[in-house]
C-alpha cells in the first residue's frame, strides 16, 4: 500500500469567532488567500482577501471585501420592513468559452425572509421556509452586450423586483441553487443545479406527495446541466440530465453536497452526503434506526443520464458509513491517482444528522467501478487528547503547484460537545500538508 506523510499546524486559534482561510490559484499564477471570521451559524461577517505572486513567499496587503461590524449587513434590503435579507445575486460573466467568444457565469441568490439573523434560526428550530434560492445564467458577447436569464422550470414564477420584493410567483417559483460552472472537453457548458424536490418529482414524473412529501419545498434534488453554444441563434442552449433524487425515507434532507468527478474509464460519478436526521417541525418521514452513509451514482453518457443513487462502498463490500457532512474528491498531480476525503466512521451507530463530523479521512478511488479501496484508508486529524468531540469539516483544498503536495485548510469548531452559539465559538484553524508518494 502506497504510504501518505501528513503533517499539521494550528494556525491560529480565537474565543469568539470562527475564522478559516481559503487558497487557490487565479489565471495569472497568483497564490490567492481569503480569510473569513464568522460569529453567525452559517453566515460570514467579514471577509479580506490577499495575493502572492510567488507561492505564498510574499503578499499583498489584506483588502477588505466586507465587514458588518463596519458597514452593516451586507445582505440587508434597503427599507425592507421585515428584514430580509439577499445574499448572493446575479453572475458576472469571467469564465471565457473560446467556442462561442462569450465570457459566461452562473451565480445563485439567496432570498431570506427575516434575514439570516432572525430567519435562518427560524427555520433550523421552527420549521419556517424563509430560505428562498433562484440560479443564473449570463453570458457576455464580444460585443459587450451581457444577457441574464434565470434557470426557470416553472411557467408560474417571475424573476425578482426591487419594488416588489415578496412577490410569491417570484419567493414560491423556480427554488434552484446551482454550482460549479465549467467547460467540458468537447466545448459544451456544465454545471450542476439543485432544484427543489416539487420541482424534481415534476421532472421525473413522480408524485411528490408520495415520493417527498416532508417539505418538499427546501429539500433538493440534482441536475447536471448542459449549456450548447448554437452559432445560428447566437445563443446557449440548455439541456438537463435526469433527476437525481432521494426520497424522504432514504434522506430526510434530501440531495445535499454532491461532488462530482469524472472516473479514468471516462464514467461520471457523484457522490453525495445524505441525513438520517429526524425533525418534527419538518415532519420528517425518516426511521429512527435509519442509518448515515454516502450516496453515489454512475452516468456512462457524460452527465446526460444518471443510475438510481446507491449507498456508497468499499472494496470489501462495506458502506461508507459517515456524517451528514462535506466530501471532496482530489486527483495528485504526482501520482495520477484520485482520492477521496471525508469523514469515515467505524462506529455507524453514533450517527445521527450531522454528527458527529469525525475522523477526517482521505482514502484512495478505484477507477473502475468508483468504490473505496479500504486498506487505504488514512486519518488525516481526529479528536485529540482531553477532547471528546469536535466537527472536522468544511474543509478546503489546494495543491501546491510547486511540491504537488495537497494543502488542506480547515476551521475546527464545535469542541466537546458546545454548539456554535454564544459563548461557544472557540474555534481553530489548522492546515494539513499531505505528501504522495511517486
Amino acid at each position: 500500500m502506497a504510504q501518505l506523510k501528513i503533517t499539521s499546524r494550528m494556525r491560529s486559534s480565537n474565543p469568539d469567532y470562527e475564522e478559516r482561510f481559503i487558497q487557490w490559484y487565479d489565471e495569472e499564477g497568483n497564490l490567492v488567500e481569503i480569510r473569513g471570521i464568522a460569529n453567525e451559524c452559517d453566515y460570514g461577517c467579514a471577509q479580506w482577501i490577499r495575493k502572492s505572486p510567488d507561492n505564498g513567499r510574499t503578499w499583498s496587503e489584506w483588502e477588505k471585501q466586507y465587514n458588518d461590524a463596519d458597514d452593516g449587513r451586507r445582505g440587508k434590503i434597503p427599507g425592507n420592513e421585515f428584514g430580509d435579507e439577499i445574499l448572493g445575486g446575479k453572475p458576472t460573466p469571467t469564465l471565457y468559452d473560446p467556442k462561442s467568444g462569450c465570457y459566461v457565469g452562473a451565480s445563485s441568490m439567496i432570498y431570506i425572509l427575516k434575514g439570516h439573523d432572525v430567519g435562518y434560526f427560524a427555520m433550523c428550530e421552527e420549521g419556517e421556509d424563509n430560505y428562498r434560492v433562484h440560479s443564473y445564467f449570463a453570458y457576455k458577447k464580444p460585443n459587450g452586450e451581457t444577457v441574464t436569464r434565470m434557470f426557470e422550470f416553472e411557467e408560474e414564477g417571475c424573476d425578482y423586483d426591487p419594488e416588489n420584493p415578496r412577490n410569491p410567483k417570484f419567493l414560491d417559483y423556480n427554488r434552484v441553487s446551482c454550482e460549479n460552472l465549467t467547460i467540458l472537453p468537447d466545448g459544451d457548458l456544465m454545471l450542476t443545479l439543485f432544484p427543489n424536490m416539487r420541482i424534481c418529482c415534476k421532472l421525473a414524473g413522480v408524485d411528490v406527495k408520495a415520493y417527498f412529501p416532508s417539505w418538499p419545498e427546501y429539500q433538493c434534488g440534482m441536475l447536471v446541466a448542459r449549456g450548447h453554444w448554437n452559432p445560428e441563434k447566437e445563443d446557449y442552449e440548455f439541456t438537463y440530465s435526469n433527476p437525481i433524487m432521494l426520497s424522504d425515507l432514504q434522506s430526510s434532507r434530501g440531495v445535499m453536497e454532491p461532488h462530482l468527478i469524472t472516473l479514468k474509464n471516462g464514467v461520471w460519478m457523484v457522490v453525495l452526503r445524505g441525513s438520517n436526521w429526524a425533525f418534527d417541525k419538518w415532519n420528517t418521514r425518516i426511521s429512527p434506526a435509519a442509518p448515515n452513509f454516502k450516496w453515489y451514482a454512475l452516468s456512462y453518457d457524460e452527465g446526460r443520464t444518471f443510475s438510481p443513487v446507491m449507498p456508497w462502498h468499499f472494496d470489501t463490500r462495506e458502506v461508507v458509513y459517515s456524517p451528514a457532512s462535506i466530501s471532496r474528491f482530489f486527483r495528485s498531480s504526482k501520482n495520477g491517482k484520485l482520492y477521496w476525503i471525508g469523514n469515515v466512521s467505524e462506529e455507524p451507530w453514533t450517527l445521527f444528522g450531522n454528527d458527529p463530523r469525525f475522523p477526517l479521512q482521505i482514502c484512495e478511488v478505484n477507477e473502475e467501478y468508483g468504490y473505496l479501496i479500504k486498506d487505504t484508508l488514512t486519518v488525516v486529524d481526529t479528536i485529540r487528547e482531553g477532547e471528546t468531540s469536535v466537527e472536522l469539516s468544511n474543509f478546503f483544498l489546494i495543491e501546491d503547484k510547486e511540491t504537488l503536495n495537497l494543502e488542506l485548510s480547515m476551521v475546527k469548531v464545535n469542541f466537546n460537545g458546545k454548539i456554535q452559539e454564544e459563548g461557544h465559538w472557540y474555534s481553530e484553524a489548522w492546515e494539513y500538508t499531505i505528501t504522495f508518494d511517486d
